[in-house]
């Protein structure tokens, strides 16, 4: 029976693995060794065995994102009626809520009525909170603060020591709200930390397009001249072909140099991602953990690894372009 178990343990981590970005990472070809010159072949290789990988990476996270969606719109009646009991609202606010159409008018209406319930301030006080700040009145807003804290505080605390019903429920919310923060906090941690990584890779592009431009000029003014006198109907052969070896010849200065520069941004791509995929992780649950506590859920619903999986998805589209500068020379007869 022991045995059994370990075995069935065994496949269930497996199948968990295949689904991986991890497992997925490893299917991906080498990345290829000469950058400019190359053959027919070795660019067919490549791209078919990518293929096979990233048509896989579609149909999985499409499938997983769909089920996914189905679950969350499972629970949206249960999230609109914590909503409405939260704001007070009624069936028909809701439904004006849904209303894409809804006048600015109603719109006020909505939002003073749910901050009336929520936190007992008007639309008009945060209108005349707004002016003071707009002309700088510090005194005025510190007035302001302390009376509603006075007032707050006086319709929670009783006669006697016993806490009143409003009390237990500032302290609720009070410790909901820290849990909240504190996720957010590390929300926007991971955030950053992903977004470290996007932007060291979206100012390697801004450079590589500058220099892409400046090179593409250049070979355009030299190629311009030659191919103009491929025109001449009274070249001979051997000129044709030592024309034709100059235009290669600044083909391949233009990969030399934009190449490169293209395969780092690939590389720094490929060496990102793995060690993202904890980060993706951690990031999934700590969504689904906001979302429940906010929408006063017990559970989120969530499909671990599904974001890291998605991620070395966009990863396997990027590398696609990888010989796009690529010269692959003509077979001799």
């Amino acid at each position: 029976m022991k045995n059994i178990f370990v075995f069935f343990v065994l496949i269930c981590s497996f199948r968990g693995f295949s689904q991986s970005g991890m497992y997925f990472l490893a299917q991906f070809p080498s990345s290829p060794k000469s950058i400019c010159i190359t053959d027919t072949a070795t660019i067919d290789n490549y791209l078919s065995q990518l293929e096979i990988v990233t048509s896989q990476l579609d149909s999985l996270c499409a499938l997983r994102k769909a089920a996914l969606e189905l679950r969350i719109n499972k629970v949206k009646p249960d999230v609109e009626k914590n909503i409405a009991q939260e704001y007070g609202l009624s069936d028909a606010d809701l439904q004006k809520l849904k209303n894409k159409k809804l006048s600015a008018a109603e719109k006020k209406a909505l939002t003073d009525k749910m901050l009336r319930e929520k936190a007992n301030i008007s639309m008009k006080e945060i209108e005349q909170l707004k002016k003071m700040k707009k002309e700088g009145n510090k005194e005025g807003i510190r007035n302001w603060a302390e009376a509603y804290q006075t007032q707050q505080i006086s319709e929670m605390v009783s006669g006697d020591s016993t806490k009143t019903p409003e009390m237990i429920e500032f302290e609720n919310n009070f410790a909901k709200n820290k849990e909240i923060n504190d996720l957010m906090k590390e929300q926007k941690q991971i955030l950053d930390r992903i977004a470290a990584v996007d932007k060291r890779i979206t100012n390697k592009m801004i450079e590589f397009n500058k220099e892409d431009s400046i090179q593409t000029e250049i070979l355009k003014q030299n190629i311009e001249p030659l191919e103009k006198m491929l025109t001449d109907d009274y070249l001979t052969n051997d000129q044709q072909q030592t024309i034709y070896m100059k235009i290669a010849t600044n083909r391949l200065n233009y990969c030399n140099k934009i190449s490169p520069m293209y395969m780092d941004i690939i590389k720094d791509l490929r060496a990102s991602t793995e060690p993202l995929i904890p980060t993706y992780d951690r990031l999934e649950v700590v969504n689904a953990e906001i979302n429940a506590k906010t929408m006063g859920l017990k559970e989120w619903p969530i499909d671990p690894g599904l974001m890291q999986l998605d991620a070395v998805r966009s990863l396997a589209h990027a590398i696609a372009g990888v010989f796009r500068y690529t010269i692959v020379p003509p077979k001799l007869d």
